[in-house]
């Protein structure tokens, strides 16, 4: 397991309790009503699973990403971890992870959202919804930037992106991950400025 190094975790120490506001009722472009709160064990579990499901269609991760549930876990050490639920029935409908950028090489200071949509609840706007919540959920947890690395093909989030505004494409990766056929499929990479005056990034 990946232990946080010194600068992470006085970072985390040092967050502000700003999301007192949970849990969150909110209300879906759809009209329903969602509940906002930091995930239960359990809901890591479905998250987990939601996420091997989408690598079988390969739906922005990669087979491969996960081997085990083990390695998700490992891998989202140190992240603030919030579930959307159904107001009414109580089931989780996505879920974001704000997880610490491995693309910033400092103190925890940017951000990189996993965010997860659950297959049966897809085209109703939860993806452009728990994103929008995760960009403002980073701001409120103090973090500087926004890094997003996404599948080329991967052509709802990079569209999500355009109508939140504000997400900057500045690289690829030749090499992002492997799909569910074997195939190798490269990454475009956003960034977000999340502070209010703006970075100066050259």
């Amino acid at each position: 397991m990946r232990m946080l190094n010194k600068e992470e975790m006085s970072i985390i120490l040092q967050r502000p309790d700003c999301l007192t506001c949970l849990p969150m009722i909110a209300t879906l472009p759809n009209g329903r009503s969602v509940i906002i709160d930091r995930m239960t064990d359990l809901q890591l579990t479905e998250t987990y699973c939601m996420i091997q499901e989408a690598a079988q269609h390969n739906d922005g991760y990669g087979i491969d990403e996960f081997l085990t549930e083990a390695d998700f876990r490992n891998e989202i050490v140190g992240s603030d971890c919030f579930a959307i639920t159904c107001k009414s029935s109580g089931e989780m409908l996505a879920g974001f992870i704000l997880a610490i950028s491995k693309f910033y090489r400092g103190a925890a200071g940017v951000v990189d959202p996993f965010i997860i949509v659950k297959r049966s609840e897809r085209n109703q706007k939860l993806g452009q919804f728990a994103f929008q919540k995760a960009v403002d959920f980073s701001k409120k947890l103090g973090y500087m930037g926004m890094y997003v690395d996404t599948f080329s093909n991967n052509v709802a989030i990079q569209r999500i992106l355009e109508k939140l505004g504000g997400f900057t494409k500045v690289g690829m990766l030749p090499l992002g991950g492997r799909l569910n056929n074997g195939r190798l499929i490269g990454s475009v990479i956003y960034y977000k400025d999340l502070t209010d005056d703006g970075l100066n990034v050259t």
